[in-house]
């Protein structure tokens, strides 16, 4: 847990450095400064990783039609040497389009042990079963006795940062004597739920995004299947069917006719002699490819995270009162998610200049950040 919670020890006494030569030390702005810094500091750091993560969806967006077109040239090769040949041309199509689909990992890899890093480190400046004397003599990551005696002493509204709901009434009067349950409700149930209810707005915005990718996604995906079908299937140089049907009925009826009399039961397209009923039989029998395993990974991820838009949200709440997470845990978790709510918004617009998006292209999920 040190590997997590070190780093993020150091910047915030970094900035709580910076902020001493402002405000007093001690003081709870110098405090809350440092923890709200702390958050600027990782989402700067990250920005830009965002920014690339945006525009990888956007542009897979816009390249859907043509992975379409190259899955539907490769539907019916199936030898090592076509697979290998499909997956090369796929990696060009991203080389070209300058997108990486691993690319919306890094964000949140990076975010998950910075609040793995701060949980630790907050909840650390009064550890459990320990008295507010003991901890102010211990060190917590890259904080000295010191600096955790003056955490200990921070407080927003009267409230001292390091409390937390069910703090034991004992502690209470050693942390901050005269300071009662109520006082810390008081500040910790609007707080935790203005971050639940902030989690959740992004959560639904980032929700209501991906589905309208989707859904423009799907379309484009449709003309390029309704696109193939005018231009094909051809024999000898003829087309035989445009949108599923005969190019020339009568010529068609007639072939039919002839070939019903020759063979019963079976239908011949042409003098390439191709078994329709049999065609069909090969194609209802084929495993299901690639394509639909990944539809049917997609959709299930899609119901995960309306499951999770839903959940996700209580968890701060759920935190503050079974995990004992203090009043710092609050600001850090509501500054957090008004951050990326405010560049959620500014990246949509920048994206929206850069990269256009026609009705064909469909438009940009916006992963929660």
């Amino acid at each position: 847990m040190d590997l997590f919670a070190y780093p993020v020890s150091l910047v915030m006494k970094f900035w709580h450095f910076v902020l001493s030569f402002l405000v007093d030390a001690d003081s709870g702005i110098a405090w809350v400064g440092s923890v709200l810094l702390l958050v600027v500091t990782v989402r700067l750091l990250l920005m830009r990783s965002m920014y690339r993560q945006q525009f990888s969806m956007r542009k897979m967006a816009q390249i859907a039609p043509k992975m379409k077109e190259l899955q539907n040239k490769y539907k019916d090769r199936k030898s090592p040497e076509d697979r290998q040949e499909q997956a090369k041309e796929m990696q060009a199509l991203y080389a070209d389009a300058g997108v990486n689909p691993a690319a919306g990992c890094l964000p949140l890899l990076v975010q998950i042990p910075v609040f793995i890093g701060l949980y630790h480190v907050l909840l650390n400046f009064s550890p459990p079963g320990k008295s507010i004397e003991e901890a102010s003599q211990m060190t917590n990551g890259a904080f000295q006795p010191e600096q955790v005696a003056s955490f200990l002493n921070a407080e927003i509204f009267g409230v001292p940062l390091a409390s937390y709901i069910r703090m034991p009434q004992e502690v209470m009067d050693s942390l901050h004597p005269g300071l009662v349950r109520e006082d810390i409700l008081v500040l910790a149930v609007p707080l935790f739920v203005l971050a639940g209810i902030a989690t959740f707005i992004n959560m639904w915005n980032s929700f209501r995004r991906q589905a309208a990718a989707k859904k423009a996604e799907q379309e484009a995906l449709a003309q390029v299947d309704a696109d193939e079908r005018a231009g094909g299937p051809v024999v000898d140089g003829e087309v035989v069917e445009i949108d599923g049907e005969p190019a020339n009925p009568a010529s068609a009826s007639a072939t039919d006719d002839d070939d019903a009399a020759r063979t019963p039961g079976t239908a011949t397209v042409g003098p390439a002699g191709t078994a329709g009923a049999a065609g069909a039989a090969g194609a209802a029998a084929k495993p299901q490819d690639f394509q639909s395993i990944a539809e049917s990974m997609t959709e299930s991820m899609n119901q995960s995270m309306k499951i999770m838009m839903y959940l996700f949200p209580f968890f701060p709440i759920v935190g503050a009162y079974f995990f004992n997470f203090p009043i710092a845990i609050g600001l850090y978790w509501l500054t957090n998610n008004i951050w990326t709510a405010v560049q959620s918004h500014f990246f949509m617009e920048k994206l929206d200049k850069e990269l256009p998006m026609s009705s064909r292209e469909g438009l940009p999920p916006s992963a929660f950040m």
